[in-house]
C-alpha cells in the first residue's frame, strides 16, 4: 500500500513541474511593474525621444528585464538632477508648496518604459497630428492594448 501513495505523489510532484515549466515564459512576459504608465512630453522632450529612440530600444532589448531608463533632461534643459519619486507628486506636497507646483507645472523628464511601452510611444508620437504641448497626456495603459 505504501508504494502507491509515493507513486501518486511522485504524479503530482511531476504535474506540478511540468505546469510551472509551461507558466515561465507567461510570467517572464508580465507587465512591468515599475514603468510609467502616463506620459506628458512637449515638443522639446517629444523630439528628443524620437531622436534617441534607437538607443532607448536597443538599450530596452539588451536589458535583463527589457526595461530602460529614459532620460530626456539632456535636451530640455534641466540640470538632471529630476528623478522620479515622491517630491514629483504634487497631491503629497505641503499645503503652501501644493499651489505653487500646480501654478508651476513641470514635465518629468525621466521616465521608464519596457520595450513594448517605447514601440508604443514611438507610435503615439508618429501619429499624433498637431502641437504636442504638456496638456497632450499618453496614457500608454489605454492606448497601447494589445
Amino acid at each position: 500500500m505504501p508504494f502507491f501513495r509515493f507513486r501518486n505523489a511522485y504524479r503530482t510532484v511531476a504535474i506540478l513541474a511540468a505546469a510551472m515549466l509551461l507558466l515561465a515564459p507567461a510570467a517572464s512576459g508580465a507587465a512591468c511593474l515599475i514603468c510609467d504608465e502616463v506620459v506628458e512630453l512637449d515638443g522639446v522632450r517629444a523630439n528628443c525621444f524620437l531622436q534617441d529612440y534607437e538607443k532607448f530600444l536597443s538599450t530596452a532589448r539588451s536589458s535583463e528585464t527589457s526595461n530602460t531608463e529614459v532620460d530626456l533632461s539632456a535636451c530640455a534643459g534641466d540640470d538632471g538632477r529630476e528623478r522620479r519619486g515622491l517630491d514629483r507628486m504634487p497631491g503629497l506636497l505641503s499645503l503652501g508648496s501644493e499651489s505653487s507646483a500646480r501654478n508651476q507645472r513641470e514635465l518629468r523628464s525621466v521616465y521608464i518604459f519596457d520595450e513594448a511601452s517605447l514601440v508604443c510611444l514611438k507610435r503615439l508620437l508618429d501619429g499624433h497630428e498637431g502641437k504636442i504641448d504638456p496638456s497632450v497626456r499618453f496614457d500608454l495603459v489605454e492606448n497601447c492594448k494589445p
